[in-house]
């Protein structure tokens, strides 16, 4: 059964006193930026399960999650 894009949803996991986060992830474009992470840094990201739905699990360092506000324009900046 195909899951409706509301359903698809990606959810990070991690507490204070471990030093790895785990990102569960439906979204494809998502799936592909963790799977090349995989590739590219085998030592730092892995592939932990892939659920029956479409799910996959990653897990990765806190170090590597950021929080990066939008970039504000200047009113004087053209466009």
């Amino acid at each position: 059964m195909k899951s409706s894009s509301l359903e698809r949803e990606t959810i990070t996991f991690f507490s204070q006193s471990e030093h790895t986060a785990s990102i569960f992830a439906y979204h494809p474009a998502m799936q592909k930026q963790f799977t090349e992470l995989c590739a590219a840094y085998p030592d730092h990201v892995c592939q932990t399960t892939e659920n029956d739905f479409g799910g996959l699990t990653f897990e990765l360092s806190k170090k590597w999650l950021r929080v990066v506000p939008p970039r504000v324009l200047s009113p004087h900046s053209v466009r």
